[in-house]
């Protein structure tokens, strides 16, 4: 009994949750913010949703003991994070108002710009789905026809790997300006910052395969088509997966520059736009919307790899 009493007790008496309601305890504290700015704080009823549901949300990652301790490491960072931006910016008014907006005015952003916001975030997501598809696909089709043909492998693979080391980054602005339009330099810039990486991975994976689940193959009588693509790919599938969170936030930084040079709307557009203005509060609130979307983002990869792949090595 007694050491159930100390485990709820270390569920709900810890970092994360004193730092909680220490952020919450700070909106009853007059704010010197609201006196040096013209604007004022705006509501802070979104600000407050987002604390909610992070405690509510860590709440229920505690009690599962095996991610408990990340679970209140991470939380506490971010309550930290948050009660520190809260005190010292929109009640002490300690920082330039004008580089370092408070929390409240960040998040009501998402209020009041919700139809721009969503609008660019619709706009991103089609370029980055379709540049990752036709990356991916391509890449480890490939990839595995070289991989299965080691003449090949060793012309190519050389290749390959001298090229990936060039930055996509470098030549983006470059691809921007000579592309028709923007969507097609956007999604040819993805395409390209995913491809050799996954191409280079698809070739290694198909010299790895063991060659006993090959020899079965060939047993069976199977075409090469069938033992590349029903047996090779599929093998391979749990390792192409857990490349996609480290393609996916490459592929995003790539879209989010791009986007900043040359397009009329986006997420990265819209983090442009706002720096030009010199609107802060506005740029933050961006940066924050695409890091709450490779988050989700993640999320999303890891519950599909959870729920289609059933087999590890």
């Amino acid at each position: 009994m007694i050491g159930k009493t100390k485990n709820y007790l270390g569920y709900f008496f810890n970092i994360a949750n004193i730092f909680f309601l220490a952020t919450m305890a700070c909106f009853f504290l007059p704010s010197k913010y609201e006196v040096s700015m013209r604007t004022g704080l705006k509501s802070p009823l979104v600000f407050i949703i987002v604390l909610c549901v992070s405690e509510v949300a860590f709440l229920i990652q505690v009690f599962d003991e095996k991610k408990s301790r990340a679970a209140k490491d991470i939380t506490a960072f971010v309550f930290v994070c948050a009660f520190v931006w809260e005190l010292f910016v929109s009640r002490l008014n300690f920082l330039p108002y004008v580089f370092v907006p408070a929390p409240e005015n960040v998040f009501y952003v998402f209020v009041k710009d919700w139809k721009q916001i969503l609008d660019g975030f619709f706009n991103s997501m089609f370029l980055l789905a379709v540049g990752m598809t036709l990356s991916i696909v391509s890449a480890v089709i490939l990839g595995t026809l070289v991989g299965w043909n080691q003449r090949a492998t060793k012309a190519v693979y050389p290749i390959a790997k001298a090229i990936s080391t060039v930055p996509p980054l470098i030549y983006t602005p470059y691809v921007v300006l000579i592309m028709p339009t923007f969507r097609l330099a956007s999604i040819f810039v993805i395409f390209l910052t995913n491809f050799w990486g996954t191409f280079m991975g698809s070739i290694n994976n198909t010299a790895f395969v063991e060659k006993r689940i090959v020899n079965a193959a060939k047993v069976l009588n199977l075409s090469t088509p069938s033992i590349l693509f029903k047996v090779i790919i599929p093998f391979n599938l749990p390792r192409i997966i857990n490349g996609l969170p480290i393609q996916l936030a490459s592929a995003l930084m790539t879209l989010t520059a791009a986007e900043m040079l040359g397009a009329e709307c986006g997420m990265g557009f819209y983090v442009k736009i706002s720096l030009a203005f010199a609107n802060y509060t506005k740029a933050i609130a961006g940066i924050f919307f695409i890091g709450f979307v490779v988050t989700g983002l993640n999320a999303l990869i890891n519950i599909a790899k959870k729920r289609l792949i059933k087999w590890s090595y």
